[in-house]
């Protein structure tokens, strides 16, 4: 009986061996495997300062591992409804309206390339708040107004040498954001 067991595991092995693709997923799932344990593993740390008038108000200290050859992305925030548009439905329900909902908070998108013997470091950081001193009435809708820094670019980095990527001014304001991060290797 053992003897039979085993001859029906060997056929049944062949078989989804020898089936259409079954030999692609195995390469594919080895080649995969061994891009994952060539790529080194580095932890970018985000510093964002918030200065109003010369002083900080407030600093924000964000990490995330990127693999070299890789992205990562960070999301911190809510999601608000805003209002598009309103319609009446003619049935008992009365006006209808319709939101799509905004991402509001902190966007993070990394990626590491190996180059010429150093890393290189495309990132987006936006950092969006709702301001609701400023809600402007659209209709009979009240809508709040979005406040948004974006700082998208390409920089080359060095391990545990901090790169300010930026610095913007918040419009309408006496603020400023400043945006930098280090490179760290992961033991």
């Amino acid at each position: 009986m053992r003897r039979f067991v085993k001859g029906i595991l060997t056929v049944a092995l062949a078989l989804a061996c020898s089936a259409p693709g079954a030999m692609a997923q195995t390469a594919s799932a080895k080649s995969s495997d061994a891009v994952q344990t060539a790529a080194k593993s580095y932890r970018l740390v985000w510093t964002i300062t918030d200065i109003d008038g010369g002083k900080t108000v407030g600093t924000q200290h964000f990490a995330m591992i990127v693999l070299s050859g890789g992205r990562t992305t960070m999301k911190l925030g809510s999601k608000i409804p805003v209002a598009t548009g309103s319609y009446n439905s003619g049935s008992s329900a009365g006006v209808q309206t319709q939101f799509q909902y905004l991402d509001v908070g902190l966007n993070i998108d990394a990626s590491l390339d190996e180059v010429d013997g150093g890393m290189k470091l495309n990132s987006k950081v936006e950092q969006s708040s709702v301001s609701v001193a400023e809600e402007k009435t659209v209709g009979d809708v009240r809508e709040p107004v979005i406040r948004q820094a974006v700082l998208t670019g390409a920089s080359m980095m060095t391990i545990s040498k901090p790169v300010m990527l930026g610095s913007l001014d918040v419009p309408g304001s006496t603020r400023h954001l400043d945006v930098e991060v280090v490179l760290e290797n992961v033991k």
